[in-house]
Order: structure tokens, then sequence, then C-alpha cells
């Protein structure tokens, strides 16, 4: 403690034995020294560690950006796949539909509005997409007298059958019923030991324009 006190009380006798520059350039050196130091113990280490986080930042976001590009393009990619089924679907509707006005084109003879119901089913089947056109098929009367003695049948009805599910099947025949008040119903066949299932309606007569 002595000698630590001696040696301020050396340093402090050769100062006030400095001169005013001597004095000035003493405590410039000191100030020099005291800033290095803070430089190399506090400075230094906070730039390196900011220029490290500064890298970690420009990193992360150019692995986000290319997450995004990424995500950008698999949506694109889904995009278009969806578009191509859509387009798939829709051909298909319109196949279904072509069939069907082929095939009721093919029954002018029948009693039923062919016409009308051509009309009801391409509406119909645009609004229940989960219900496939399976076939529609004239109805044949039973043979009377004059079909006894030579005179060809004529069809009576349509028999339409869709596949599905039970109940879009029960919603596509509410549909076909409400677009058709007027009609005159047969008979009812579903055919549920299949997958999909399978219904059969019958139309015996509409009025036209219902």
């Amino acid at each position: 403690m002595n000698s630590l006190r001696l040696l301020w009380l050396r340093i402090a006798t050769r100062v006030n034995a400095m001169t005013l520059r001597e004095r000035f350039l003493l405590f410039a050196c000191v100030i020099a020294a005291l800033g290095a130091i803070t430089y190399l113990l506090f400075i230094s280490p906070l730039t390196a560690q900011q220029k490290r986080l500064v890298e970690q930042i420009d990193n992360k976001s150019a692995e986000m950006d290319m997450r995004i590009d990424e995500t950008n393009a698999q949506i694109s990619i889904r995009r278009r796949e969806r578009m191509n089924e859509v387009n798939v679907a829709a051909r298909k509707l319109q196949a279904d539909i072509a069939l069907v006005e082929k095939e009721i084109a093919a029954m002018s003879t029948t009693g039923v509005d062919a016409a009308a119901v051509s009309t009801i089913l391409k509406r119909v089947l645009q609004r229940a997409d989960r219900v496939a056109l399976v076939r529609v098929l004239p109805v044949v009367a039973e043979p009377t007298a004059a079909n006894a003695r030579g005179a060809s049948a004529s069809p009576s009805g349509l028999d339409i059958t869709v596949a599905g599910n039970y109940l879009d099947l029960m919603q596509y025949l509410a549909l076909l019923e409400k677009e058709m008040p007027q009609a005159r119903w047969g008979n009812l066949l579903v055919k549920a030991d299949t997958m999909p299932v399978l219904l059969t309606v019958r139309i015996l007569s509409t009025v036209a324009g219902s």
C-alpha cells in the first residue's frame, strides 16, 4: 500500500515538474491509449458482432427470398394443374351433354318433350357436378293389338341412368323434379350394390315448355 502511494507521489512529482506543453502531450498520449484500449476491448467486438448479425440477416433474407420463389413456383404449378383438371372436367361435361343431345335427338317419336328434357338435363348436370350421366334409353311401349298385326312399337318415355353418391343422386333427382314440375314420372330404381350407386328414373311424358 505504501509502495503504491509512493509510486503515485513520484508520478505526481514528475507531472508537476513538466511544462504545460509536456503535460498536454502526456494527457494526449493517455487519452489515445485509453481510446485504443476501449476500441480493442469494447468497440471492435461489438463491430464484429454487428457485422456477423448483418451477414446472418442477409443470409436469412436470401433464404427467405428463395423459399418465396419456390412457393410461388409451386403455387403456379398447382394453379396450372387445377386449370387442367377444370378443363378436363368441362370437356367431360360437354361430352356428356353432347351424348344426351345425340340420344334424345334420336327419340323424337317418344311422348316425352325431347327438346325440353335436353335443356333441363344440361342445366341440372351443370349444377350436380358429383353426378355422372351413364345412359339415356327409350322406353318401348307394351305390345298392343296393332303391334301384334305387324306395326312397330313406339317409345313411350325415357330411362335416365346416373351414377354417384346416394345423397348426391337424391339431390340430383330433386333438382330434376324441381326443373320438370309437370313431368309424369314412372319407376325409380336404385342399384346400391355397386360403387358408385346407380339410379335409374323413368320419365313418361312432359308438357312442352315445362
